[in-house]
């Protein structure tokens, strides 16, 4: 994907990583991100017809959805939808083109939509065969660090466990073996403005929600410049 760029990609601990990513263009990158979400071809890594066909229909409706409301052809402006939708996959994303991380679509393309909050925005799988599970959030006026990992404390042992379900034909046996005995990490992304990166740094490591994910195997910030 073009349109951004990595200007910093640190380790906090050992099991904690910071990056911080710069779309270089709006237009250009909100263009580069439907296309990115708008790309099927990871259907034809499954052998039966129906599981194809299953993905196929909540794919192509929500490429639709989000081609009329939320990134349009002529966008050259970040909205609350569209900011969301540009973190969450320029986030995933920067997981597995930089960590090489597991390629999962993003959990708006794969998942049965419910009543509420719909759980995890993204997922990957580590090296390790641990999931890891990306929450992301958009504000306009303020860095956004302190909204994700609020929401992701929030969700563990609720929304992790249901979206296991949804990503079960994107992971393998040992990772869901892992994830049962409490093997699991978490993806925070979020908006950030032009507070210095040791700022946020600082103010995410200050965060209490933060100092309860350090806990988990793995904890990966993505700050995304917008």
């Amino acid at each position: 994907m073009n349109g951004y760029e990595i200007v910093d990609n640190s380790k906090l601990d050992n099991h904690i990583t910071f990056i911080r990513i710069n779309p270089t263009d709006i237009k250009v990158t909100l263009r580069e991100v439907f296309n990115s979400i708008a790309n099927m071809a990871w259907i034809s890594s499954f052998d039966e017809d129906y599981i194809k066909d299953g993905f196929k229909v909540r794919a192509e409706a929500t490429i639709d959805y989000i081609s009329k409301n939320i990134i349009k052809s002529n966008e050259d402006k970040v909205t609350k939808d569209s900011g969301e939708c540009l973190v969450s996959e320029l986030a995933r994303k920067t997981v597995v083109d930089e960590l090489k991380y597991l390629d999962i679509p993003l959990g708006e393309l794969i998942k049965e939509k419910d009543i509420g909050n719909h759980g995890f925005d993204f997922f990957s799988k580590n090296k390790d065969n641990v999931l890891l599970f990306g929450e992301a959030k958009y504000v306009a006026t303020q860095n956004a660090y302190g909204k994700a990992l609020k929401q992701i404390v929030s969700f563990i042992g609720k929304k992790d466990a249901s979206d296991v379900i949804a990503i079960d034909k994107f992971c393998c046996e040992d990772s869901k073996r892992n994830f049962a005995v409490g093997n699991k990490g978490f993806m925070a992304a979020f908006a950030a403005k032009t507070t210095s990166t040791k700022k946020i740094i600082e103010g995410i490591q200050a965060n209490t929600d933060f100092q309860e994910l350090s806990k988990y195997n793995e904890l990966i910030c993505i700050a995304v410049n917008v």
